[in-house]
């Protein structure tokens, strides 16, 4: 899964799921975490900073963008891009367009070289002001 906002955890939902019950999928679902630090509140009412992440790995949630929803726990929260396309043969796109053109030389040398699939969740498309065609 390439993006971790709410519509991306949401959709990891669903494919962790399915990932998890299907006998021809990985167990371990990747999802891309541009990351970034959050408060998390301790059982003893105590806030600190801690990577995204982290939280999502240990908790099982994303506390930021989907807070109170439990992920999967075969949902894998990678900060690095390449580390979480690497030899991917299926990939779901759930970020915002606009970021899509500057991560797409590092999504191609990671994923597997002959036979990756995306599927594209994402709202919203640029156009080219000149062609008025899309921009890929």
């Amino acid at each position: 899964i390439v993006g971790s906002g709410n519509w991306g955890s949401a959709i990891a939902t669903v494919l962790g799921r399915n990932a998890g019950r299907l006998s021809f999928c990985h167990d371990t679902v990747n999802m891309w975490v541009f990351e970034e630090d959050v408060d998390v509140t301790s059982d003893d009412g105590t806030t600190k900073l801690e990577k995204l992440s982290e939280v999502i790995n240990t908790r099982h949630e994303n506390v930021k963008y989907l807070p109170g929803i439990k992920l999967p726990s075969n949902i894998r929260a990678v900060p690095n891009l390449a580390d979480a396309c690497r030899n991917a043969t299926l990939l779901v796109f759930v970020l915002p367009h606009q970021f899509l053109p500057k991560l797409l030389p590092t999504i191609r040398a990671s994923v597997h070289p002959s036979c990756c699939r995306g599927v594209s969740l994402i709202k919203g498309l640029e156009f080219n002001e000149t062609t008025k065609m899309p921009l890929l």
